[in-house]
């Protein structure tokens, strides 16, 4: 009975890590989503600076 005790405990121990572990993997792909978000939206206003910087630059002269 007392191996069957330890047995049950050990296993519920590895699940937990499983659990932990799915848990830090979830929140290591949000983590570099919102990098890549960041990025790509850092991007497309950069373009847009540089674009109406253009236009006014053509308007201008």
């Amino acid at each position: 009975m007392g191996h069957l005790l330890v047995r049950i405990i050990i296993f519920q121990m590895l699940l937990m890590n499983l659990i932990n572990d799915k848990i830090n993997l979830t929140s290591y792909q949000m983590y570099i989503l919102t990098q890549l978000v960041l990025l790509l939206s850092s991007g497309i206003i950069g373009i847009g600076f540089i674009l109406a910087s253009y236009f006014l630059a053509v308007t201008w002269i």
